[in-house]
């Protein structure tokens, strides 16, 4: 099942626009300050889900830069 979110999202990055990757970034960036405070105080009950939502900022700034870099050729 994770790996097929994993996929969506990979799509979802790859189809949305600049305004919308943003927003995208902003949501996971506040989703992983959001677990590693659960985890601080033992409240998270999936550890790996943290891997997880790096891995979607970094999709994320991966696929700004990318579009950054065609821009600028």
């Amino acid at each position: 099942m994770i790996s097929v979110r994993q996929s969506e999202l990979r799509t979802k990055v790859k189809q949305s626009s600049d305004p919308e990757l943003e927003t995208m970034l902003k949501q996971e960036r506040e989703n992983l300050y959001k677990m590693r405070q659960q985890i601080a105080l033992k409240q998270l009950d999936n550890p790996h889900a943290i891997g997880i939502a790096k891995k979607n900022v970094a999709r994320v700034l991966n696929e700004l830069r990318e579009r950054e870099i065609k821009a600028g050729k």
